[in-house]
C-alpha cells in the first residue's frame, strides 16, 4: 500500500524516488495520482517527505484532485525558456529540467527512477542525467520492485474500485450472454436475421459497445475462443468463427475502469448442450475451483493453493505442469496471479522456486483452474478475482453464475 512506501524505501536504501512519462500505460504513475491523465509528469518523493506531482499548468484543475503536493512546472520549469537555451535540443532540455527539479527538491543520495519512457530514450537521458548530478546517485530495480511489492496489498479504496469493475464487468457478461441466446438456431448452427452464421467476432463487437457504455476499456483482446481454440489458453477466438451448440467457448474478460484498476473473469459456456466428457470435465474443474475458494485465507502461503489443484487433477489422471512441463494438454498453467494496475501482476499463485509469499490483507488475486485439450476440441476455463480485506475476510468481486450449458432461445 501507499503507507508502506517509506518502509520500502528504507529496505531498498533509497533516499528518494522519481517516476516518469505519460499517465497513459504507466501503471506506477496511475497508483500514485489515482488514474489522472497527465502528460509529461513527473512524481517524486524524498523518504519521509509527501509525494510531489510535477504538472503542466493546462492540467492543473486535474492535478489539484489528486491530492498531491503541486508544482506547477509552466510557471516553474518554463520547457520553452530549456529549448531556447540549449538551441532546441529536446534532449539537452529534458537533462537540464530533471536536474533542475532534483536540485530544487532535494532529491539527494540514491534516487529510485521508475515509470515508463521508451527503452533505448530512457537508458540515454538518465545516463546523461547522471553525468550532471554530483550527489545524486540514480538506480533502478528489476523484477520485484518497490512498487511492484507496494501494489501487491490494495487499500480499502482501490478494493472498492475493484468491486465496481467486477460488478460491471459481470453486467456486459450477462449482456454478452443474453445477445447470444435470442439468435436463431437451425441444427447446431447459430444463425442472425439475415441468416447468416453469428461469428465470434460479431460477439466481439457487441461486448465492445457495452463496455464502453459502462465506461470500461478493453486492452488487449477479450478471449472468446471456441472448440479447439478454447482448448489453447490464451487463444483470443477467430472472429471469422461461426459458434455452434455443444461447443465449448472459454470467455476470457480483463476490462478495467478509469482509474485503471482492472477486473479478471473467466467462465466456460456451451450453448445449447455439452458432451458428456465435456460436462465430466467441467464437473472436476468446477470442484477444484470450489475447494480453492474454500481453502483461500489470509496467512495462507500462495504455493499451497497450487499444489493442491496439481494434486487434484494429477489424481483424476490429467497431465499438469508439474507432471508434464512445458506440455499442452491438461492443467498447464499456474493457479492465479495478483489484479491491480496491471491485470498481472503480484502475488503468484505458483509453486515456482523463491515464491514464499503469505496472502495477506490487501491482496486481491485470481482463482482460474483449467484444463485444456486442444485435439479433442475443447477447453474449461473458471475464473473469480477474490480480496482479502483489512479485517482477513474474503469478498468474491466477481458475481456472474457458473452454469456450464446456456439454454438457446
Amino acid at each position: 500500500m501507499k503507507h508502506d512506501l517509506d518502509r520500502l524505501m528504507t529496505e531498498r536504501n533509497l533516499d528518494a524516488l522519481l517516476v516518469l512519462g505519460n499517465s497513459a500505460g504507466n501503471p506506477v504513475m496511475n497508483y500514485l495520482t489515482g488514474g489522472a491523465h497527465l502528460e509529461r509528469a513527473l512524481v517524486l518523493k524524498r523518504r519521509g517527505g509527501p509525494l510531489t506531482l510535477v504538472h503542466g499548468g493546462m492540467e492543473r484543475d486535474t492535478a489539484a484532485a489528486t491530492g498531491l503536493r503541486l508544482v506547477d512546472r509552466d510557471a516553474q520549469y518554463n520547457q520553452m525558456r530549456y529549448l531556447q537555451v540549449h538551441e532546441g535540443n529536446r534532449l539537452a532540455a529534458d537533462v537540464a529540467y530533471l536536474s533542475d527539479v532534483i536540485h530544487n527538491e532535494q532529491l539527494h543520495g540514491r534516487l529510485g527512477v521508475y515509470g515508463m519512457l521508451d527503452a533505448g530514450a530512457g537508458m540515454l537521458l538518465l545516463n546523461l542525467l547522471q553525468d550532471r548530478l554530483s550527489d545524486t546517485e540514480i538506480v533502478g530495480e528489476y523484477g520485484e520492485s518497490l512498487f511492484a511489492l507496494a501494489r501487491e496489498t490494495k487499500d480499502a479504496a482501490e478494493i472498492a474500485q475493484m468491486a465496481e469493475a467486477g460488478r460491471l464487468t459481470g453486467l456486459v457478461v450477462g449482456e454478452t450472454q443474453e445477445f447470444v441466446r435470442h439468435h436463431a438456431v437451425r441444427g447446431d448452427a447459430i444463425l442472425k436475421k439475415d441468416g447468416d452464421p453469428l461469428t465470434i467476432g460479431d460477439v466481439k463487437s457487441f461486448l465492445r459497445t457495452r463496455l464502453l457504455h459502462y465506461g470500461l476499456m478493453e486492452d488487449g483482446d477479450t478471449i472468446f475462443a471456441q472448440g479447439r481454440e478454447a482448448g489453447v489458453p490464451h487463444n483470443r477466438g477467430t472472429e471469422s468463427v461461426a459458434l455452434r451448440l455443444g461447443q465449448t467457448i472459454i470467455f476470457d474478460i480483463f476490462p478495467r475502469i478509469g482509474s485503471g484498476y482492472y477486473h479478471d473473469m473467466t467462465r466456460t459456456w456451451c450453448f445449447g448442450y455439452a458432451t458428456d466428457e465435456v460436462y465430466a470435465i467441467y464437473e472436476q474443474v468446477k470442484e477444484i475451483f470450489d475447494r480453492a475458494m474454500a481453502a483461500a485465507r489470509v496467512g495462507l502461503p500462495c504455493r499451497d493453493l497450487q499444489q493442491m489443484t496439481l494434486d487434484y487433477f494429477e489424481a483424476k489422471g490429467h497431465p499438469t505442469a508439474r507432471t508434464h512441463p512445458g506440455g499442452h494438454e491438461g492443467y498447464v498453467h499456474s493457479l492465479g496471479h495478483g489484479v491491480g494496475l496491471d491485470v498481472h501482476e503480484g502475488p503468484s499463485l505458483s509453486v515456482a522456486a523463491g515464491n514464499h509469499t503469505l496472502l495477506t490483507p490487501g491482496h486481491v488475486v485470481s482463482i482460474e483452474p483449467g484444463l485444456y485439450y486442444p485435439e479433442r476440441g475443447y477447453g474449461v476455463r473458471i475464473e473469480d478475482t477474490i480480496a482479502f480485506r483489512a479485517d482477513s475476510s474474503v469478498l468474491n468481486l466477481t458475481q456472474f453464475p457458473y452454469d456450464l450449458i446456456v439454454p438457446m432461445g
